[in-house]
């Protein structure tokens, strides 16, 4: 017994090892406070445009706002985190959202919004996330040792699905004990705290510019590297299937929460798709922490694998419950199991990135994946509004279709490789 406890101490420093950088740690709070912003609008958003027009449609359009931006300003995003000094984009996309949604807010408690500048707002959010997204993860690297750069992704990964938890958990008691109005905003008290950690990050990092190839030549390179390396090309098609088949359902919750669970009272429209998103962060902090100690580059390939078949059975049951507990439980399923497989996605590609491009690369992956999770909310959105249409049919339908397309991967030469012997040794030796 009294060996055991120096062991434990030291996996727990192993776990949290990468916050020993204060840069990274400040990185890493602020990624907390923007990420539980975004989890708390998007239940706002959708439980407020659903109650002003009563249509699931509206629910998707808003949340593809949100996420449509990824689709013309990312690979601008990336272009810029290679350009710009990382830190100070950081810091002017955190400012000019904390004014977007302070605005947000006002409009909503003085009565003003409507479902059009629900839609504007979430879109000019969406755009500011464009930049965030891809500069955040261009600057991480410079902020860890190089061996510790996978446990860094796996923790920013962590606070960003954990933030799910925290954003909506803070909204609960505003939206019971004062209004679900006064709840928005949270949204820009977060975003303030969070721009005051950037604000205190002190590490330069920008990528390199290829000055003959011009803006255009550098704008691609991003993209020519993706679907020029057979791996990372094939990775970031199957992250795409994930995104848009798997991690889509944020606006199936209001009409899941009213229809299915049973939840009529005017604040559970509010509440219900909260409980829900806690359940789903709740799945992922447990997802990725699991992860975050997973060292072995075969363990994490074999897990790759095994987590893509998992994330199109999970939402299956989650499509089937109809109790709110039993909800939360099974949204915690889905939590764990499409983190923890974007997690690994994003740090094997960060692993295989070149660093001079990685603000492109990781734009460009930016680009598939928020643009599959926005266009596909938009779909399940106007799908839900059919009459024949029910939860456990899209949820089914559409998490057995990824199942089956992970398990048809293992055709490709590459991937087998990588579900069999991990990351290759080029890569590793970076």
């Amino acid at each position: 017994m009294g060996r055991r406890a120096p062991r434990e101490a030291a996996g727990t420093r192993a776990l949290f090892a990468s916050l020993g950088s204060p840069d990274y740690r400040h990185l890493w709070g602020a990624t907390a406070c923007s990420q539980a912003a975004v989890w708390a609008l998007v239940v706002l958003r959708a439980a407020l445009v659903y109650e002003l027009t009563g249509t699931n449609a509206w629910v998707g359009f808003v949340t593809m706002a949100a996420h449509l931006p990824s689709l013309v300003v990312t690979p601008f995003a990336g272009f810029l985190a290679d350009r710009c000094e990382r830190r100070h984009l950081l810091a002017l996309t955190y400012g000019l959202n904390l004014g977007i949604n302070l605005f947000l807010a006002l409009l909503v408690i003085t009565k003003q919004a409507s479902e059009w500048s629900i839609v504007g707002l979430a879109l000019f959010n969406g755009i500011l996330r464009a930049v965030e997204v891809p500069t955040n993860q261009a600057l991480l690297p410079s902020l860890v040792p190089h061996e510790r750069l996978l446990n860094a992704v796996a923790l920013n990964q962590l606070m960003q699905q954990g933030a799910r938890i925290f954003g909506p958990l803070c909204l609960l008691p505003i939206i019971r004990f004062v209004n679900p109005e006064t709840a928005f905003f949270l949204a820009a008290g977060l975003y303030a705290i969070g721009w005051w950690q950037i604000l205190t990050i002190r590490t330069a990092s920008r990528g390199t510019m290829v000055a003959q190839q011009g803006i255009l030549g550098n704008l691609v390179a991003g993209l020519r590297y993706i679907y020029t390396e057979p791996l990372v090309r094939s990775l970031m098609l199957l992250t795409l299937c994930h995104c848009a088949l798997t991690m889509a359902y944020e606006s199936a919750f209001p009409f899941m929460a009213r229809t299915q669970l049973g939840l009529r009272a005017a604040k559970d429209l509010f509440e219900g798709p909260a409980y829900l998103m806690i359940g789903v962060g709740a799945g992922a902090v447990l997802g990725n922490l699991a992860l975050a100690r997973v060292g072995d580059q075969q363990r994490r390939g074999q897990l790759f694998l095994c987590l893509g078949v998992l994330s199109g059975l999970t939402p299956i049951l989650l499509g089937l419950t109809t109790t709110l507990h039993v909800a939360m439980l099974a949204a915690a399923a889905v939590g764990a199991s499409t983190s923890a497989f974007m997690t690994l996605s994003q740090g094997i590609i960060q692993m295989l990135a070149p660093d001079g491009i990685r603000g492109r690369v990781m734009s460009a992956n930016t680009w598939h994946t928020q643009g599959a999770m926005g266009g596909f909310n938009a779909v399940n959105g106007l799908l839900m509004d059919v009459p024949w249409m029910t939860v456990p049919l899209l949820f089914g339908g559409t998490g057995m279709l990824f199942a089956v397309i992970m398990l048809g991967s293992v055709l490709l030469v590459h991937l087998r490789a990588l579900y069999g012997r991990g990351l290759p040794t080029e890569a590793l030796a970076r």
